[in-house]
């Protein structure tokens, strides 16, 4: 249920008012709480057939009535009583103070208000939910100013405690989705408190995968054009993609936030032990013929900390620098309690040995668990009817076409279209995501061609991967326009 529907739903309901009551027009106010707290009246639906009005005009919008004496319908709010008006002389006080005048919507609709039926909407339980006002009575009587009656009044009462309970459910079903939009919100927020290098990450891959959701739905041809995505779906995307990433708050947080291959504790360890080393040769070779030894050794130590500060970058390791740090553990010297202190010891040689990134294999591994923490997360939460796939789609969002993903290793035929969506959007944003400071951005092209390589290999799916680059629904905005895709030009 969206602010339109209700909207809509509000319209039929007034509809059905007129036609019952026989008038000429009528408006809804529905109660709500400002910015202060303070309950109000806010102008929801306005019919005036004469004028062929079917909606709230765009001046009339901004409309809202505090609950008191100073109008008619925040009177009869505040009353919670019918009001039945003649204005003989076109003086209807509807919605502004009593000695205002002609009343705003007579002024702004050019209209003549000549009676009114004012009446509180209050459910079956005693709640009030609004007011509705009818306008004009339309009469067979020579006196077109006799108002309305009490028969309309009666009837009026009868109708409004449906409509009142019909304005309610409606207004509960928005109240949900904003209360669900806020669990939302904020378990992305406490996602990214856990993981601030990724801040953004969530929203952005939102913004992709609805953007290429709705590419998805302007295709006329092909095998895309047989799904279209609802309302509710997006939705549905809309969630996954939002806590595709959940399950992070049950990682370890040192591994979470790893940028380098060793934690800055065991650097600070390794450097210690380096000073120690220097330390212990220099007491070693102390004597005066010894210095061109000592040189040697200082010099060994000094490059050897600096192979390990660039085999502990992230990015690819050179050939090299893999080689050199293999034999690090060979540089050792016993200090004087004949105690054996080297360079690297094994554990640390083993993790800077990994070819790229900054996780081991069985850190990795943790990583990948985050996946199957989101789905356990996810499926307590009561979805509404339409969101129950929200857990299932971001469980799947790292599985691949051929099976090669994780963590259930499924292939195509067990991965839906949206965790295919998602998949690309995740990994695009990933590669062009400028807030990592493990690994530089890559541009945009570049970020497109590796999905593409990707596709090549059967693990991507090729055709929304074509769609998502000639819809451009890569281009979220505050993008990059200087990184615009070559291949999409």
């Amino acid at each position: 249920m969206s602010i339109e529907n209700l909207t809509s739903d509000l319209q039929s309901i007034l509809n059905s008012f007129l036609d019952l009551i026989e008038c000429d027009g009528g408006s809804i106010y529905t109660l709500e709480k400002n910015l202060q707290g303070e309950s109000v009246l806010v102008f929801k639906a306005m019919v005036t057939r004469s004028l062929g009005i079917s909606a709230v005009p765009d001046s009339l919008k901004s409309a809202v009535f505090k609950l008191d004496s100073s109008s008619l319908v925040g009177k009869t709010g505040l009353e919670r009583k019918v009001f039945k008006e003649v204005y003989p002389n076109s003086a209807a006080q509807v919605e502004v103070p009593v000695n205002a005048g002609k009343n705003k919507i007579d002024q702004t609709i050019n209209y003549e208000t000549m009676n009114i039926l004012s009446a509180p909407l209050v459910t079956p339980r005693g709640d009030l939910v609004g007011v509705i006002q009818l306008v004009n009575k339309l009469t067979i009587t020579d006196d077109a100013n006799a108002g309305f009656t009490d028969k309309d009044e009666r009837l009026c009462g009868i109708v409004s405690s449906q409509a009142s309970l019909a304005i309610e459910n409606s207004t509960l079903l928005i109240e949900q989705e904003r209360i669900l939009d806020g669990f939302v919100n904020a378990c992305v927020t406490a996602i990214e408190a856990r993981d601030p290098v990724t801040s953004g990450h969530s929203q952005r891959v939102c913004d992709l995968s609805l953007n290429l959701a709705d590419a998805v739905n302007r295709v006329g041809t092909g095998s895309l054009s047989l799904i279209h995505f609802n309302e509710i779906q997006m939705r549905e995307l809309r969630y996954a993609a939002m806590l595709h990433d959940i399950g992070k708050i049950s990682v370890n947080e040192d591994i979470l936030k790893k940028e380098k291959k060793l934690y800055s504790w065991e650097l600070a360890l390794i450097e210690m032990r380096m000073k120690l080393m220097k330390a212990t040769f220099r007491l070693q070779l102390s004597g005066e013929q010894n210095q061109f030894e000592l040189a040697k050794k200082l010099k060994e130590v000094d490059q050897a900390y600096h192979m390990i500060l660039s085999a502990n970058e992230p990015n690819l390791l050179p050939k090299e620098v893999s080689a050199g740090i293999l034999e690090l553990t060979k540089l050792q010297v016993c200090d004087p309690d004949g105690e054996v202190c080297c360079a690297l010891h094994e554990h640390e040689k083993n993790r800077l040995s990994i070819p790229r990134g900054s996780l081991s294999a069985e850190e990795r591994v943790e990583i990948e668990k985050h996946v199957s923490f989101t789905y356990e997360i996810l499926k307590m939460v009561p979805w509404s009817r339409g969101l129950e796939a929200v857990p299932n789609i971001a469980h799947r969002h790292h599985e691949k076409l051929d099976g090669s993903g994780y963590p259930l290793r499924v292939k195509a035929e067990a991965i839906p279209i949206q965790s295919r969506m998602l998949t690309i959007c995740d990994i695009y944003d990933a590669l062009t995501a400028k807030d990592r400071p493990y690994k530089a951005a890559i541009p945009v092209d570049r970020a497109l061609s590796i999905l593409e390589d990707e596709v090549k290999t059967g693990k991507l799916d090729g055709t929304l991967y074509r769609l998502f680059v000639d819809s451009r629904a890569y281009a979220i905005p505050g993008a990059d326009p200087r990184k615009t895709a070559k291949k999409a030009a």
